[in-house]
């Protein structure tokens, strides 16, 4: 999962907390990215 958000911006620390990490950066934007969580499996219902 990816997302962009601006650079300076407080959204970036929530990001953050939620295990995304820079990716790249530009003069606006800051790239992060976050790999996607394990899901755990479902027992089988009969």
């Amino acid at each position: 999962m990816a997302l962009n958000v601006l650079r300076g911006s407080p959204a970036r620390r929530l990001y953050e907390r939620h295990g995304f990490v820079v990716e790249a950066e530009d003069p606006v934007d800051v790239l992060m990215a976050r790999a996607p969580r394990a899901t755990a499996e479902r027992p089988e219902t009969t």
